[in-house]
């Protein structure tokens, strides 16, 4: 059992398993090695701060490696709903930092000498069928208004005709893995540390200036400050779930035959959207990169049919080859539109990122603007816009009452009869629900016909796991955190694996439950990594 493996993730990867000691003592301990916590930890490192990486798998391994690696200042949630939400100062502040983003990343590029396939394009952003009239001409004034460099064309370049567009210059794309390991790098050359294959599990106070990150095993890293870069935010139990939402989005690369597809970004207006662009095989083969079918993380009974619907989409629109390959990642979506990105509003030593939106590259950058400037007790322009802390209920009560209605609504599963009446009936490499008197149990058979069997319940709010026969994992479709299919952790809000199953039933005379006979293996590859990056 494994997790698909994006395009990206088919390079060479650095390892950093160095050994960390009990009791490490730095200045800044940043739990999560994506594009979040790299970044932090690069500006940090620059500042002269020491400061050590803790990740449970490699960096970028998590959603770092899982993004399509657009790089783009115009904003999925549309300007004319940042300006209606936040007003027109802040949607201006929002993509300004954004633009500077990509220029940061530029920049490092080229100071780093990083060969990472960056590139300065155009950005498309097109009208799907069905959209309400003035779509396009409500979002060109708005992002006018914002100070984006956006024009209005008849139409984009793509081989198919999708009615007029708006351009949106100096947008850019890179392969991300390829600049995160430059990036990694160049922080372990100022003397700070990264330390692939360690577990965070909590955070806590020790009563003076400085905390202690918790790691499994008993160890623990002594900090004056954590930055918590781990997607969902697994320092704050309550408050940050309820402000955001955990969805799925799907990627496919295909092949290019007759048609080529000019070098840019291409994005439309639907609901879910769909996002294309070009990208590079490691043999120089380029291909087209679909992506889009987005849903909240747990909440499709037949996820891998959205790789089918991106393919189909893409057959019906131009001419293409073979599929290559497919993946998916996970997003957080914040009820009002903007990243969660500073102070965490649980503790006081403890900054947060998190709220990607689709936008976590950027956004990951953003942070390592912000937050060195706050340890440092500083401030900075952007720091209220994307504050953690900030009342999202004023600006969007409607989508955060939604949302939460949403994940509110799973907990009706336990009283469900569970997927299947028997664990015969689960094939090879799939999983299913069974219940066992009051027990839901979440059944695992691997691909050797070795049954797995633990609680269904997701030890970070008590909601039941759901099978993602896509991903092989089981998924929490209140606040996504996710599990693999032997029930090891491997994306927060939750930091323990799911419990065993019950060694005995009750209420229905059935036979003990049956317990997971394998033995131990390690996290199938690209799994374990997803627990703590970004």
């Amino acid at each position: 059992m494994s997790l698909s493996r994006s395009l990206w993730n088919r390079r060479p990867r650095a390892s950093y398993a160095t050994e960390l000691a009990d009791d490490t003592a730095v200045d800044v301990c940043v739990v999560g090695g994506g594009m979040a916590g790299l970044s932090v930890a690069h500006a940090l490192s620059r500042r002269g701060v020491h400061v050590a990486v803790v990740d449970q798998g490699l960096v970028g391994g998590g959603e770092t490696g899982r993004t399509s690696a657009h790089l783009s200042s115009a904003l999925d949630d549309r300007f004319y709903e940042l300006e209606r939400r936040h007003g027109a100062e802040r949607a201006r502040l929002a993509a300004a930092s954004h633009a500077a983003a990509i220029d940061i990343i530029e920049t490092n590029v080229r100071e780093l000498e990083i060969e990472c396939d960056f590139e300065r394009v155009d950005g498309y952003l097109f009208a799907a069928p069905g959209r309400p009239d003035g779509e396009l001409e409500r979002e060109l004034a708005a992002a006018a208004r914002a100070g984006a460099e956006v024009t209005r064309v008849t139409r984009s370049p793509l081989p198919f005709d999708a009615g007029e567009a708006l351009r949106f210059a100096r947008q850019a794309r890179f392969e991300p893995l390829a600049y995160l390991d430059g990036i990694a790098r160049a922080i372990v050359a100022t003397g700070s540390t990264i330390h692939t294959g360690v577990h965070a599990i909590g955070v806590e106070p020790d009563g003076g200036a400085t905390c202690r990150v918790l790691l499994d095993g008993g160890r623990a890293v002594r900090c004056a400050a954590v930055v918590d870069a781990t997607n969902a935010a697994f320092t704050s139990n309550v408050r940050m779930p309820l402000r955001q939402a955990p969805y799925q989005t799907y990627v496919i690369t295909i092949e290019l035959t007759r048609e080529p597809v000019p070098d840019a970004l291409y994005w439309d207006t639907g609901d879910p959207y769909h996002y294309l662009r070009v990208a590079r095989d490691l043999d120089g083969r380029e291909l087209l990169l679909v992506g889009g079918e987005d849903h909240r993380v747990g909440q499709d009974a037949h996820p891998s049919e959205r790789w089918g619907a991106l393919e189909r989409w893409a057959r019906e629109r131009m001419s293409v080859g073979e599929v290559v390959d497919r993946w998916s990642g996970q997003i957080m979506e914040p009820a009002d539109g903007l990243a969660f990105v500073g102070r965490s509003p649980d503790l006081d030593q403890v900054y947060v990122v998190t709220g990607d939106s689709g936008h976590g590259l950027t956004h990951a950058v953003i942070a390592g603007v912000v937050i060195p400037e706050l340890i440092a007790g500083g401030e900075h322009p952007w720091a209220a816009l994307y504050d953690p802390r900030r009342s999202v209920f004023m600006h969007a009560a409607g989508t955060m009452m939604r949302e939460n209605a949403s994940s509110a609504a799973r907990y009706a599963d336990w009283l469900g009869g569970g997927d299947v009446d028997d664990v015969e009936a689960i094939p090879r490499g799939q999983g299913a629900v069974v219940r066992r008197g009051v027990h839901l149990i979440a059944v695992y058979r691997d691909d050797r016909g070795v049954v797995h069997e633990h609680s269904a319940r997701c030890p970070h709010m008590s909601a039941v796991v759901q099978w993602n026969e896509a991903e092989g994992t089981w998924d929490c479709p209140a606040h996504g955190s996710r599990f693999d299919g032997c029930g090891r952790v491997l994306h927060v809000p939750a930091v323990s694996d799911l419990a065993p199953a019950p060694a005995h039933v009750e209420g229905d005379g059935t036979a003990p439950a049956r317990v997971d006979v394998s033995p131990d293996e390690p996290p199938p590859l690209g799994a374990a990594p997803l627990r703590t990056s970004t």
